[in-house]
């Protein structure tokens, strides 16, 4: 979130070079950041990192403007510095932004906050330039009898500055004001301009100049670029600080809301660069591009290949298990001659291991559970015999794990993903013909699934999910 932003004038003796070189002091002396000794050589992309702390530096693409960003982890609060500096032939400008967000969505935000002290680094040293003869400074400007005409075109909104006007009055009873203006020049240097009335006498001379519409008894009105402004009137007991805090607070709210050109913002330069270097490259590389896209699309088909061939060769491993299956069965039960062991003959191939079988004790159960409420059929030897056979013989439950993993992929809206394409192709699903959307059930023709193109086929998808089931898994609907 954005809590403090400003934009304002520098001279020209604040280069990028000597911009970068505040920058880095202002890391480098500081005991809050853990890089060590940092040192820009000059490249156009510059970044270092350590436990908590992050610095960027990046130069435009035109050489014109400096992005250089801070970001600083307290705890869970994530605090970014944002600095813009741009040099044209008319007047450079420096941008400042500080965020401030919740690592956490239950961290408490403190609401306080300092302004970023390279930019106060960058004041102090004097490179805040004239903002239509208003110097940028830390300093308060005096409204006198020499003056007042400066102070009756900020009332009358007749002259545009690029900073915000605060301007404050002395109170009739004794010609003060409870304000510390030094100070308060001090807190909003290269945020606003700082004009103060020498006396109450100046009140009364704007009064007349100004149809009555300058501020008076104290009042402090803050004149935006805007002309919308808003007038502090300070509380019978208000103290200094207080009445100070409540004037910057309001300076800082209204700027931070202000949109700013995209052009100064460190998202825009960074894609800019990272644009122009992509370009570059591709520029630089056009022929090994070409060269590695038939290479790409060349493995592509390869892999392609290699596919189609895994697919058919698993499903025809899973037809060879399926009869070594069976014939290990038959042939345990051949040694054993083991009286009422059962044996059948089928030419079907299972595609997993006891389907065939599933499927006959699912269609005994279902038999059985129809004579269960007859007193009479309960007594049948059929009865008994099926009994026999399902409590002797365990469904291995494959058949139900395939049912639902099928039903969970093929209703699903819209295209599906790797992840369930690749499960597909474990289940025993490959396509044959490079039709991608048609499946087929151990690339057995008669069992086929259509795959829904697009996220309007959702109530077709649900569709060929249940048909799926029926056609495919062969589990019996239980009465």
């Amino acid at each position: 979130m954005v809590i403090f932003s400003t934009m304002f004038y520098v001279k020209k003796e604040l280069t990028k070079e000597k911009m970068a070189e505040l920058a880095f002091e202002w890391v480098n002396k500081s005991q809050h950041y853990g890089f060590g000794n940092l040192v820009w050589n000059g490249e156009d992309f510059y970044e270092r990192e350590c436990e908590k702390q992050k610095f960027s530096l990046i130069v435009s693409n035109d050489n014109r403007t400096m992005a250089i960003r801070l970001e600083n982890r307290d705890g869970d609060i994530l605090w970014t510095s944002d600095f813009t500096f741009t040099e044209s032939d008319g007047r450079n400008l420096l941008f400042v932004r500080l965020n401030r967000d919740a690592m956490d969505k239950e961290s408490i935000v403190p609401h306080r906050f300092h302004r970023p002290r390279l930019m106060k680094e960058i004041l102090r040293a004097g490179y805040g330039a004239e903002d239509n003869r208003l110097l940028i400074s830390d300093k308060e400007v005096l409204i006198t009898r020499q003056n007042i005409n400066l102070a009756e075109d900020v009332i009358c909104g007749r002259t545009k500055y690029l900073l915000p006007v605060v301007y404050v009055t002395k109170r009739f009873m004794d010609s003060t004001t409870i304000l510390d203006t030094e100070e308060l020049a001090k807190d909003l240097a290269g945020t606003a301009h700082v004009l103060v009335e020498e006396s109450t006498d100046i009140t009364t001379e704007l009064k007349k100049r100004t149809g009555g519409e300058n501020p008076f008894n104290g009042a402090v009105h803050i004149y935006y670029t805007d002309k919308v402004g808003n007038r502090i009137i300070p509380e019978a007991f208000s103290k200094s600080n207080t009445f100070r805090n409540d004037i910057v607070d309001a300076v800082c709210r209204r700027l931070s809301q202000v949109k700013v050109e995209d052009k100064y913002t460190w998202e825009t330069i960074k894609y800019q660069k990272l644009l122009e270097k992509s370009q570059q490259y591709k520029e630089e590389n056009k022929g090994l591009g070409e060269a590695f896209e038939k290479i790409l699309k060349s493995m592509e088909e390869i892999v392609k290949s290699k596919e189609d061939k895994c697919g058919q060769l698993e499903a025809e491993a899973n037809e060879l298990r399926g009869k070594v299956q069976y014939y290990e069965h038959a042939l345990q039960n051949r040694k054993g001659g083991q009286t009422g062991d059962i044996v059948f003959s089928c030419s079907e191939t299972e595609f997993f291991e006891g389907e065939i079988k599933d499927m006959i004790l699912e269609l005994l159960e279902r038999e059985k559970k129809q004579m269960d409420d007859d007193p009479n059929q309960v007594g049948w030897r059929i009865y008994h015999v099926l009994k026999a056979i399902l409590a002797e013989n365990e469904i291995t439950g494959k058949g139900k794990i395939l049912e639902t993993d099928l039903k969970d992929i093929l209703s699903r809206v819209g295209r599906l993903n790797a992840k369930d394409k690749r499960r597909l192709q474990e289940l025993g699903f490959i396509s044959k013909d490079r039709k991608h959307n048609k499946l087929y059930f151990h690339g057995d023709g008669r069992y086929m699934i259509t795959l829904g193109k697009t996220p309007g086929d959702g109530r077709a998808s649900a569709n060929a999910a249940s048909e799926a089931v029926k056609t495919i898994v062969c589990r019996i609907q239980k009465v």
